[in-house]
């Protein structure tokens, strides 16, 4: 049975099977549930909440607002640990990875993360698109807590690929 790419888009990757000439099938995969997206959001999912083993949010909703890099304090970019380089570069490739309403489709590994807040409020978390470096080896996404109402909270993280695992380091970005 032939195995072909027959596309490539940040979106969506298509692979076309072919079992026979006259029945091909395709198996779609997205960028929401791409291995690399899904292990930089559990980095920082895991970051964000203080923990030092892999960790994955219990309820997870579409993100109601895109991360703008661009808009952030220049103050804030050096605390963000990037350099000016890598700062421009991830701009750059903001607008390629910049997806209203995401909602990654994860197949989380390690601990379930707490379901309450440190008050007791059930929250619900959501990420921002990740963007990533062009070299692929850093990222950068908006990790937000929130609770039914109009509490919440964001932090932005910076993911890097150290060795074969990626380690994230958060700050605070917004709060309501």
């Amino acid at each position: 049975m032939p195995i072909g790419l027959s596309g490539s888009i940040l979106g969506s990757l298509a692979l076309s099977v072919t079992a026979s000439p006259s029945q091909p099938y395709q198996i779609l995969g997205t960028f929401a549930s791409a291995p690399r997206t899904c292990a930089v959001l559990q980095a920082a999912y895991t970051a964000a909440i203080n923990r030092n083993a892999p960790a994955y949010p219990n309820d997870v909703r579409a993100a109601d607002r895109t991360f703008r890099l661009a808009e952030t304090v220049p103050e804030y970019h050096a605390k963000l640990g990037v350099s000016a380089k890598e700062y421009e570069d991830f701009v750059e490739q903001q607008a390629t990875y910049n997806t209203p309403g995401f909602r990654p489709n994860c197949d989380w590994k390690g601990l379930a993360g707490p379901l309450k807040d440190d008050e007791g409020h059930s929250t619900y978390v959501t990420f921002t698109s990740p963007i990533f470096s062009k070299n692929g080896r850093i990222a950068v996404v908006e990790t937000s807590f929130r609770e039914t109402g109009m509490f919440g909270y964001g932090l932005i993280c910076t993911v890097r690929l150290k060795h074969s695992s990626w380690v994230a380091q958060c700050l605070q970005s917004w709060i309501t």
